[in-house]
């Protein structure tokens, strides 16, 4: 196995919620890295290449009301790395909207510039965890072996209540029932590229209120495809449950078959994506979950709420709660 060396912190995810509890520890000069299994950070803000065209496959925009995640959103937007897609949607309850932000080039774009300068490791899936009372130690699939003081996940819960519990250890105590009772919607999305233009309404999406689909983007609309039509579709929970384990050839033509009378183009090509842990119904009451005996923290959008900005909240609220524990150890 190959050993690397022992870090401060270690985080296993690099969601919003990782990068971002990263980036406040980086900034205080501790030495972190980022454990993902993915082929790059983001998670669920995850962008798409089909031939020419670009597609956001999972979160389409995020929103801003609070002033620690407005710091963020101000650089992205200062650095040119997000735009403001549109601001009003009939279910506003303001009149003057929000703010819908997306990715100058993709939804992605946030997360891959955090990243910048960061340890990240990507493709590394992590097989199991293990912690002697003053170092974790995780390994993962490609046969490394990480070891850190303080170890924060930021995985789905149902995840990282798998990899902890095979440790024996009591990590949670009289919390373990209610971090055990968050749970998520799975989720489908189907991603097309048509011969035109979609027809959808200028501004490029449509909320759906019947039928099968929740979300219907064009991504040509939105500026981040500007070669290519195309489009994204969200189905609710019930399709996605109902047809998870469906061919693409029946899950996307009925996907497509639901949105054809909002489209005036025709359909070249298709393929779905599959989201495993889309929502979390019931995320846990607080921003994060911490347990210094064990030097564990757990954050992401099982705490903060299924909306980009929940999750970004958990990892900001998981770093500064980490750094105050860190700071009255080592004074």
């Amino acid at each position: 196995m190959r050993e690397t060396n022992t870090t401060d912190v270690l985080i296993i995810g690099a969601g919003i919620a990782g990068l971002l509890c990263a980036t406040e520890l980086n900034k205080a000069s501790k030495s972190v890295r980022i454990l993902e299994k993915g082929r790059g950070p983001g998670g669920r803000m995850a962008t798409r290449r089909m031939g020419k065209a670009r597609l956001d496959h999972g979160a389409q925009f995020f929103t801003v009301r609070s002033p620690s995640f407005q710091r963020y959103v101000d650089e992205w937007l200062k650095a040119g790395v997000i735009r403001e897609w549109f601001r009003h949607a009939p279910h506003d309850t303001n009149n003057s909207g929000y703010s819908r932000y997306c990715g100058v080039s993709g939804i992605s774009d946030a997360p891959k510039y955090l990243s910048k300068d960061l340890d990240l490791r990507c493709t590394e899936t992590v097989t199991s965890l293990a912690y002697d009372g003053s170092l974790w130690t995780v390994a993962t699939a490609s046969g490394a072996s990480f070891r850190a003081r303080y170890l924060v996940l930021t995985a789905p819960l149902p995840q990282a209540l798998a990899l902890l519990d095979a440790t024996g250890l009591n990590y949670a105590g009289a919390e373990l029932d209610r971090l055990r009772a968050v749970c998520y919607d799975r989720g489908l999305a189907t991603l097309a590229i048509l011969d035109g233009p979609s027809g959808l309404p200028e501004s490029g999406f449509l909320r759906c209120e019947q039928g099968p689909l929740t979300w219907i983007a064009d991504n040509h609309a939105k500026g981040i495809s500007p070669h290519e039509h195309a489009i994204t579709l969200h189905a609710n929970a019930v399709f996605a449950d109902q047809h998870w384990d469906s061919p693409d050839s029946l899950r996307g033509s009925l996907m497509l078959k639901a949105a054809a009378h909002h489209l005036k183009a025709n359909v070249r090509e298709y393929n779905c994506h599959r989201w495993g842990f889309c929502f979390s119904e019931n995320p846990y009451p607080d921003l994060c979950f911490s347990n210094f005996e064990s030097n564990l923290l757990l954050a992401g959008d099982s705490f903060g709420g299924p909306r980009v900005e929940g999750a970004a909240l958990s990892g900001l609220a998981a770093s500064s709660k980490l750094l105050e524990t860190i700071s009255a150890r080592d004074s």
